[in-house]
């Protein structure tokens, strides 16, 4: 008898792939006469890698094409970072599974070993992220923040050609691709916040494909999928995606769930930082809430401004 074959769809790269590897091991050990098939696909995102993300748009860059394989039947499920998935779906499309999630700040990895206030004035740092850009500037002005694009692995050899004397990732890529010796230190929370899901991975299913659903099921971590339905929520109303600078964490503490954000101008001078709690029952009227105090404590006339900034 044939044995059940359900394909699941990931980009290709050494990172995405960990990720898809993680999510596949741990759906067979609870349904092992299930074969499971990865299958890879790349996006527009893996196509153009010399141009900074805020330039091309971010309405999913990393999750298109992998959405349309999945709409068309070609894949039964697809593995993303959190991060990289819109706020909005396509219409039929569902996050199954948030996975527990990894520790979801950003990490220095630097030529010379010095953290991030040891760091010469005039050191270039280089990241993908309009968010680091504006809260590493925020926090050290006298660095030059620069774009630096590519994978982890062509960040990091492009760091050890001297092209930037430092670079800002995020720990959970890190991490997962067995670099953590490379790190110099973990930039505290207080100095830059993450972006919304990082840390995280989803699994984006159709909407109503029961039997995907209840498998997915199993590597969903409640906790985590309600801090990252928090800090959704909070991006969506401030309508926000790779082109704006916003950083947001959510974390459970006991049945209460904590929210911090940030909104800030490309060059740093100009940061809304806030935070409130609620019930984690709760998560998107909390997310709501932070979202709707921060424009009203100048959050939208901040974005509108870096709006106008990367459309030029």
């Amino acid at each position: 008898m044939r044995r059940r074959m359900v394909v699941v769809g990931t980009r290709g790269s050494r990172l995405a792939l960990a990720q898809a590897n993680w999510v596949i091991e741990r759906l067979r050990a609870r349904y092992p006469e299930v074969e499971f098939q990865r299958k890879e696909i790349r996006t527009t995102g893996d196509n153009i890698l010399e141009v900074a993300l805020a330039k091309i748009g971010d309405k999913g860059l990393f999750t298109k094409e992998l959405e349309k394989a999945l709409l068309d039947g070609e894949i039964d499920l697809a593995v993303h970072s959190m991060k990289d998935l819109p706020t909005r779906l396509p219409p039929g499309l569902v996050v199954g599974a948030v996975s527990n999630r990894e520790y979801p700040g950003d990490v220095l990895i630097s030529r010379s070993g010095r953290v991030l206030e040891e760091l010469p004035p005039g050191a270039v740092v280089g990241t993908s992220s309009l968010r680091r850009t504006a809260q590493l500037l925020a926090y050290r002005p006298d660095l030059e923040v620069v774009p630096v694009r590519g994978n982890v692995l062509t960040r990091l050899r492009k760091l050890d050609e001297g092209v930037v004397d430092a670079l800002v990732l995020a720990w959970a890529g890190v991490y997962r691709l067995n670099l953590t010796g490379r790190v110099t230190h973990r930039i505290p929370i207080s100095v830059c916040l993450p972006a919304v899901g990082q840390g995280a991975l989803g699994v984006e299913v159709r909407q109503g494909d029961a039997e995907i659903i209840e498998m997915v099921r199993t590597v969903d971590h409640a906790p985590t999928r309600a801090a990252v339905l928090a800090e959704r929520t909070l991006l969506r109303r401030l309508e926000g995606g790779c082109q704006v600078p916003i950083g947001a964490l959510g974390r459970v503490w006991d049945s209460r769930l904590l929210l911090e954000a940030v909104v800030a101008s490309l060059d740093g001078r100009e940061l809304v930082r806030a935070e409130d709690s609620g019930p984690v029952s709760e998560p998107e009227r909390l997310g709501g809430q932070l979202a709707a105090r921060m424009l009203e404590m100048g959050a939208g006339a901040i974005l509108d401004r870096v709006r106008k900034g990367v459309e030029n």
